[in-house]
């Protein structure tokens, strides 16, 4: 039978943590790394719950796109979920160029989505200047693109670009000039093919899932590496707890903090920081006050330092002043490490001083 000091901090159901059940401090669509600890004090239906989630950060946050140029490898029998696709609600993130009197979409290359392929489309702007646009398909009835123009667009179509390939652009015309007839189209110059270097802009939408996602990592990864032993499920940290199972508000728990935590990659003499040469995630946690704040960043690597997410878990419930009780892991994607199922190794950090 589970020990009565196994429960659940979430719904205090008894939990066994010899059944080698928990929670994957980062998503396991991250990669699994050698050396990694589980969060063993949950039970399988809150972990499942608040793993809904963690759909958003890696399918409509800016984790989707880096988690698809790194591509982490995944263990054998697991699915690798897909980027770019919408979840808990909200859209997929929405890329386009900049064509200087308008935007057009693009699509994502699957090897690399840092290469874009153009799609067919219209781009209508309405009398007040506000931009609408409509991917179009082979086939597309006028009714269709009609009915999905009249849902969107209340006011008048000031002005209108059709998009495609040259070989469409008969049947998209047409499509066009159904919805407004009389229209004069003015066929621009077509764009060589080739590679072109372009400037791009991508929309993301998210809710407070992301951040609860965030939340829930950062108080995980914390309690799986305690100093002071803290359980999760002390009254002080109910507020956090809530937020993460219900949502909330999110200012509460993500503020900036005076004194940041000092990543363990080193600084740069006139400021900044340096990155590693290859792709990692950088969890950290601060017990030396009274008050337990983590520390969440995902994807930092080459060229790419990304802003940290700081939250603030809790009370810690104690007055002493520690100052070793701060530490960091990286969790660093290694190529030699994906033959044998994972995606890389955490190796812990050390975190000497707060800034």
């Amino acid at each position: 039978m589970p020990s009565e000091e196994f429960r659940c901090i979430y719904c205090a159901k008894p939990v066994d943590p010899t059944k080698g059940e928990g929670d994957h401090i980062i998503p396991a669509q991250l990669g699994e790394f050698r050396n990694d600890v589980r969060f063993r004090r949950i039970c399988p239906e809150c972990n499942h719950r608040i793993g809904k989630s963690e759909q958003l950060l890696l399918q409509c946050g800016p984790e989707s796109f880096l988690r698809a140029v790194v591509g982490p490898a995944l263990p054998r029998g697991r699915r690798r979920g897909r980027s770019w696709t919408g979840a808990m609600g909200m859209p997929p993130p929405q890329c386009a160029i900049n064509k200087g009197d308008h935007r057009e979409l693009v699509r994502l290359s699957p090897q690399d989505p840092r290469n874009v392929y153009p799609i067919d489309q219209v781009i209508i702007h309405d009398d007040a200047g506000k931009e609408f646009i409509f991917p179009l398909f082979e086939g597309m009835k006028p009714q269709q693109l009609e009915a999905k123009v009249k849902k969107r667009i209340s006011g008048k179509a000031a002005k209108t670009w059709l998009s495609c390939d040259e070989s469409q652009w008969v049947e998209y015309s047409e499509l066009v000039l159904h919805i407004f007839p009389g229209s004069q189209m003015l066929q621009l110059s077509s764009t060589e093919q080739a590679v072109h270097r372009v400037q791009g802009r991508t929309t993301l939408k998210i809710t407070d899932h992301y951040f609860r996602a965030l939340a829930k990592i950062g108080f995980h990864y914390c309690l799986a590496h305690s100093r002071r032993g803290l359980r999760g499920d002390e009254p002080g940290f109910l507020p956090l707890r809530k937020f993460i199972l219900g949502g909330g508000e999110i200012d509460t728990f993500f503020q900036p903090v005076g004194t940041p935590i000092v990543l363990p990659f080193g600084e740069l003499p006139l400021g900044g920081v340096v990155t590693p040469h290859q792709w990692c995630h950088v969890l950290a946690a601060d017990e030396s006050n009274e008050f337990a704040i983590a520390y969440v960043n995902f994807f930092l690597g080459p060229g790419c330092v990304r802003k940290p997410h700081y939250i603030s878990l809790g009370p810690t419930g104690s007055s002493i002043m520690a100052p070793h009780f701060v530490w960091a892991h990286v969790y660093l994607y290694d190529e030699v490490q994906k033959e044998s199922g994972y995606a890389g190794i955490v190796d812990e950090a050390s975190v000497t001083r707060i800034r």
